[in-house]
């Protein structure tokens, strides 16, 4: 779970304010297109991923578990307008690939890059209130792959993008914009050759998870 360290520079914009709705813990609380307060979301998370390992060749697998995402108080309270600070605090998704062996993939939490993103402003369409809103999360992530014999991240941030209708973004989905190429590197090694690369990430958000 989060600490309280880990929270504790957003305390203030936690608080209860006016004119946002509050922030949902169970699906019947989901409000569309409407902006709730600031909270904590742990959530089941899947994701299929796609990696290239030189001599090992390419795999796409299925990797479940799920997230904790800390949500900052909206800039406004109007759906269009409103923009949201988020982070990752927790990750932690397991699976195994056909060629890889078991993966285990998990936040690296270093200390100048850390994971996150924002609701940005406005929606899907300019000028269209009841639209979807883009939310877009920057994640640093360690992959352990204990079968290959390597554990290896990433330096360039993966950039996973969703079009949402609500927050949080319960049963909706989204990833990288198509195929990228983002070089993973030996946890061992920090400063040596890449010795993977990252090609996809497609993503669902599943529901609250049972405490």
């Amino acid at each position: 779970m989060t600490s309280k360290a880990q929270t504790s520079h957003l305390s203030p914009s936690l608080e209860v304010i006016e004119g946002y709705g509050p922030s949902p813990k169970k699906l019947s609380e989901l409000r569309v297109l409407k902006m709730p307060r600031g909270g904590i979301d742990r959530l089941s998370f899947t994701t299929w991923d796609t990696i290239d390992v030189p001599g090992i060749g390419e795999d796409t697998f299925r990797l479940q578990g799920y997230y904790v995402i800390e949500r900052a108080n909206p800039t406004s309270s109007d759906w269009q307008e409103g923009s949201v600070e988020i982070f990752m605090r927790e990750l932690a998704v397991t699976g195994v690939s056909e060629k890889f062996g078991r993966v285990n993939v998990t936040v690296n939490n270093v200390a100048d890059k850390q994971s996150g993103g924002h609701v940005r402003p406005g929606t899907k369409f300019p000028g269209i209130e009841d639209a979807p809103k883009l939310c877009e999360m920057d994640g640093y992530m360690l992959f352990a792959l204990p079968d290959a014999g390597i554990s290896v991240f990433n330096k360039e941030p993966i950039r996973l993008q969703h079009y949402i209708t609500h927050i949080p973004p319960v049963g909706q989905g989204g990833g990288t914009q198509g195929r990228v190429e983002i070089k993973l590197y030996r946890v061992d090694d920090p400063n040596g050759q890449p010795v993977a690369t990252l090609r996809e990430v497609r993503t669902n958000i599943g529901a609250w998870l049972v405490e």
